[in-house]
């Protein structure tokens, strides 16, 4: 602050008049004029420069102790400027702040020119005053650090890169603002022994020379857990008002427990204290993604008390938590005050109960699923979860515990297409609600009912530019100017559809030289080489659910075996329908190649085939000549249980033995609406 004014003359010796020792020779006396009332300890520098006429300064001489100037300073007629600093340019200090001042003057011959340089302050004064509740309501070790900077850096300060001050009690520091920077950031650290580390920061803007700013830190009595900070500006040294208020948040608290621990929904009622500097304008409570205003409304389980305009005591009690399924029920409390202070703070109950089962905790491959309960008695002596089918009778399963609370149990007959119904029963009574799971239906196979075909000669089973899954041997029958399967607008009874395939064995010949050809439908690959053709048993098919059949539509007629009878031995009679389905883990397709026996199989070879993971076939030699439902029973190999599948292949066929050109030119069959029953 500006103190008495201290004149101070140059008196080292007693006053005598000055005389001049040349014509054009004039002198001067100074005074100084400065905001001290001690000069004795600070660092004086007084320079008297010559000025020329384009303004350019030239130093003439140099003083570093006011005892040193002379009384009367004889110079040479011309203009000059005396330019006084007292103390040290230091950027931050606790102890050193500079003063300032220049005066313009003119020396005329044989004249003495009285010269009084005014030094003002050039240092920023930034002060931290602590308030008594700092340190009788925080541990020691607080700090303030204010720095030259329009944002605060720790690692900048830390390296040197940021001049600062750290202040551990109150007390007054001195900057130098450089060049450019006007701005003075601030941050206090200090820990409170219950609610921890307290953090606040601010900015002080359009900082002046010769001005103070006060941080003042003081510990909230009105809310726990605050602290009130404001940096208010001295005007006395400058005319200027620079205030800012740091305003802080409102808190919220547990009565007589940890706010941020989980709490449980079938335990006593907790109750929080908020509590906020200015008063309390906003109070909402959100649940499941609802707003609640707990100022104006009610709410079930939520309990309001007002203790003053700037604490209320809310108290939550389980019913809140009724409708909640089993696990983490997140509780958004939020409080806004007058001032802008605001707090909003998620609060965890545990909630006792089943938790819904997702996607991945089931595999309707495998058959299982894994259930998952909250339980909240901690003396709890039977825990189980039931579970029922389609409204049927429950069943129950002993539930493990895990960890945090959790309990779980193990189902291994969900499968797809089903309703399920689970619940949690702790010591014999159900707890929580009780939840659905409706489970996806099973994968089908494409154009199950072959409504798609696509070109003539030869006709294909798939649509025109669709990937091809169903195949046949049209494109070796071609050679003859045949077709073996063709779509057939003769469909099953109540079909939804208008084609169905039709599968017609002949013998395929060319200018007379020929081989008897099966009708043929198949999920698979087709080549032909010579007269002999190769099929790739088997389609990548991602199944979701182990199917326990297969339903086929279809019709034949089983001609008398004309061609190639005897080959193999069991080839005489009436022709051989078969209809065959596979479930496999194949890499590769099993290949049939006609003119290789070897690579034959017959639907028994299916129980011990490699990777052959559900298989399922019907043969017979009779006709049937109207259109029936049959269903292909898939039977699991206990050996490939847990393997999970990667192909899928069914084939349908009116002539069994045409792998070795064995058949009747009578024989046919209709295919419609196939379906995995799951």
């Amino acid at each position: 602050m500006l103190c008495a004014m201290l004149v101070v003359v140059s008196c080292n010796k007693e006053s005598e008049e000055f005389v001049p020792q040349m014509a054009d020779e004039g002198a001067m006396r100074m005074s100084l004029s400065v905001a001290s009332t001690d000069l004795a300890d600070e660092t004086i520098s007084i320079k008297i420069y010559k000025v020329d006429d384009a303004g350019e300064r030239q130093l003439v001489r140099r003083y570093t102790s006011i005892n040193d100037v002379p009384e009367y300073l004889a110079l040479l007629a011309d203009d000059y400027v005396a330019v006084v600093t007292v103390g040290e340019r230091s950027v931050a200090s606790f102890d050193n702040k500079c003063y300032h001042g220049e005066t313009s003057f003119t020396i005329l011959p044989g004249e003495v020119a009285s010269v009084t340089v005014d030094c003002k302050l050039l240092s920023t004064i930034a002060t931290v005053a602590y308030d008594a509740t700092i340190a009788e309501k925080l541990n020691d070790g607080y700090k303030t650090t204010i720095a030259i900077t329009d944002s605060y850096d720790q690692a900048a300060i830390d390296k040197g890169d940021i001049h600062s001050l750290v202040y551990t009690e109150s007390k007054d520091g001195f900057f130098m603002m450089p060049e450019g920077s006007t701005t003075l950031s601030w941050r206090f650290e200090g820990e409170h022994p219950v609610e921890g580390a307290l953090v606040a920061e601010g900015v002080i803007e359009n900082v002046k020379a010769a001005a103070r700013y006060t941080v003042s830190l003081k510990y909230s009595k009105d809310a726990d857990g605050t602290l009130n900070f404001t940096a208010d500006v001295d005007v006395t040294l400058d005319e200027h008002d620079d205030t800012i208020t740091f305003s802080p948040d409102p808190t919220i608290m547990g009565k007589g427990f940890d706010v941020n621990a989980e709490q449980s929904s079938i335990a006593a009622a907790r109750t929080y204290v908020v509590s906020a500097l200015a008063n309390i304008e906003t109070l909402t409570i959100m649940k499941d993604g609802a707003t609640y205003d707990l100022l104006n409304s009610t709410l079930e389980g939520v309990s309001v008390v007002k203790n003053s305009d700037t604490s209320y005591d809310i108290t939550i009690d389980g019913s809140l938590f009724a409708n909640d399924n089993g696990g983490e029920s997140i509780v958004t409390l939020y409080v806004e005050d007058a001032d802008g202070g605001k707090l909003s703070k998620d609060v965890v109950y545990g909630v006792q109960g089943i938790v819904p089962i997702t996607t991945s905790d089931y595999n309707l491959w495998h058959g299982n699923a894994t259930f998952s309960a909250k339980v909240l008695a901690t003396n709890a002596t039977s825990v189980k979860i039931a579970y029922r089918v389609n409204g049927g009778e429950w069943k129950e399963l002993d539930a493990t515990a895990a960890a945090d609370g959790y309990y779980t149990a193990q189902m291994t007959e969900i499968t797809a297409d089903k309703s399920y119904d689970y619940k949690l029963v702790v010591d014999g009574a159900d707890s929580g609600r009780t939840l659905s799971l409706a489970t996806e239906a099973g994968a089908q196979l494409p154009n199950a009912g072959f409504e798609e075909w696509s070109g003539k000669e030869p006709y294909y089973p798939y649509a025109s530019g669709a990937s091809p899954f169903w195949l046949t041997g049209n494109e070796g029958s071609q050679m003859a100017g045949t077709n073996l399967t063709t779509p057939s607008d003769d469909v099953r009874p109540g079909s939804t559809g208008t084609k169905s395939a039709y599968l017609k064995s002949t013998y395929a010949a060319v200018l007379g030289i020929g081989k008897f050809a099966a009708g043929n439908l198949f999920t698979g690959t087709f080549s032909l080489s010579g007269m002999n053709g190769t099929v790739g048993f088997g389609r990548d098919f991602t199944f979701n659910a182990k199917p326990k059949s297969l339903s086929v539509w279809m019709k034949n007629n089983e001609g008398t075996i004309n061609y190639g009878a005897g080959n193999p031995a069991e080839a005489t009679g009436n022709d051989l329908c078969t209809m065959m389905v596979l479930i496999t883990d194949w890499q590769t397709q099993r290949k049939v190649d006609t003119s290789n026996t070897s690579t034959f199989f017959t639907m028994e070879d299916l129980a011990t085939m490699d990777g052959v993971i559900a298989y399922g076939y019907y043969k017979s030699r009779e006709s049937h000549n109207e259109w029936s439902e049959y269903t292909l029973e898939l039977t699991y190999r206990e050996d490939m249980k847990d393997v999970s599948p990667r192909m899928v292949v069914v084939s349908f066929t009116p002539s069994g033995f045409g792998d070795y050109f064995t058949g009747s030119s009578d024989s046919w069959m209709y295919v419609d609406d196939l379906k995995f029953n799951y």
